[in-house]
């Protein structure tokens, strides 16, 4: 367990991540810690709105906190009209 402290010093991770990758490359090979998992804490961004902030700070020279407000905004307009489609659905419907 002391190399995998060591190692988890190296990759900023902590000691129980590096003991899951290794049981994972035992368990699946080289795919085994490429294909991740399913538990943990649910993703803070959507693939959406990822590919808003890559498109956003590809676009031009930005602070982070700059990037992080055209995403909300763009992220705000795709609700808007997403909530406009629904509502015009709901009105065909007579709902």
């Amino acid at each position: 367990m002391l190399l995998d402290a060591g190692v988890a010093d190296e990759v900023c991770g902590s000691g129980q991540t590096i003991y899951n990758w290794a049981h994972a490359w035992r368990d699946s090979g080289v795919c085994g810690p490429i294909g991740g998992h399913n538990g943990g804490r649910p993703r803070a961004l959507s693939e959406a709105m990822v590919a808003t902030a890559l498109h956003v700070a590809r676009a031009e020279s930005l602070t982070l906190a700059r990037i992080a407000q055209r995403v909300r905004a763009a992220a705000m307009t795709r609700n808007a009209s997403e909530r406009e489609r629904l509502l015009e659905q709901a009105r065909r419907i007579g709902a």
